[in-house]
């Protein structure tokens, strides 16, 4: 089963609105619950809903301008990155060639022990 990503407490309010009791038995049987924390469990659930919209279209944007984002490296990859930053080549070209963001190159070198950010404060290696 899939992690919820409601609060607790929102999840146990819609429970409840689920089973059908009103706003005034959630609020009379529940002492830890008001009708403030009702309102709050709609709104959070209402974010939600639209959350998944919202990151979909930035994924789509990202896998545009980079169409390998996020996906595994591999091997040959690897290599690829390696001969790159040995050739002084800088941050954005490699992240052209290779397809992915500029901010990937820089955590595949720091993870190759090849460089980081700190070694290319502004994107230019």
């Amino acid at each position: 089963m899939a992690e919820s990503r409601l609060s607790v407490k929102t999840r146990a309010v819609l429970g409840l609105i689920a089973e059908g009791h009103g706003y005034a038995q959630i609020v009379d049987a529940h002492p830890g619950l008001t009708y403030l924390d009702i309102f709050a469990a709609a709104e959070e659930a209402l974010r939600l809903d639209e959350a998944p919209s919202d990151y979909e279209r930035r994924m789509a944007e990202i896998k545009r301008r980079h169409p390998r984002a996020y996906t595994p490296w591999s091997p040959e990859e690897d290599r690829e990155l390696d001969a790159m930053f040995r050739r002084g080549e800088i941050a954005a070209a490699m992240a052209v060639h290779l397809c992915r963001q500029p901010s990937a190159i820089r955590s595949r070198l720091a993870k190759l022990g090849l460089g980081g950010p700190a070694d290319d404060p502004g994107g230019t290696r």
